[in-house]
């Protein structure tokens, strides 16, 4: 190949290279966040007396939504994230609403959880919020999940496909 071909191909591989769209820190996260999750006690931190029960996660992406569901103590639940940034509420009646926000900052996502109440003569307050921010290894293999009242960080270790 002559100087000037190999100089062309370079030139027009590094063009498809800078113009192709790369998968983005967010991708590569939302990616590695997908999958079962076993809570590793030993590798947490939460305050003294507090006894943790083995628990399970198993969390789906697909684009915005994710979706976790948990499973500790014989109990299950599930719950339910879109990750624009936006707040998401449902109304429970009598007042009350239940909402939800997330949001990915880097390969960092941030959720908040909560419940409001609004009153005619009392406006509206929040009665419960549960800030949480989760972020897993580089490797894809270890979940953090730092929860901010009370301070708990816990750790999953991620189990193999079967």
């Amino acid at each position: 190949m002559s100087w000037r071909l190999a100089h062309v191909v370079l030139l027009a591989a590094t063009v498809i290279a800078v113009a192709s769209p790369g998968v983005s820190e967010q991708d590569a996260a939302t990616a590695y966040l997908a999958g079962t999750w076993v809570l590793n006690p030993a590798k947490s931190k939460v305050p003294k007396k507090v006894v943790l029960d083995p628990e399970t996660l198993v969390i789906k992406c697909a684009g915005d939504s994710i979706e976790v569901a948990t499973s500790s103590g014989g109990k299950q639940w599930l719950q339910m994230f879109i990750a624009d940034g936006k707040e998401h509420t449902k109304d429970v009646g009598s007042g009350g609403q239940l909402y939800s926000k997330a949001q990915w900052k880097k390969s960092v996502l941030f959720t908040v959880v909560g419940s409001r109440v609004t009153g005619y003569s009392m406006g509206s307050f929040d009665v419960l919020t549960d800030k949480q921010r989760w972020s897993v290894s580089s490797d894809g293999l270890v979940l953090t999940r730092e929860i901010e009242d009370p301070k708990k960080i816990l750790v999953y270790d991620k189990q193999p496909v079967r």
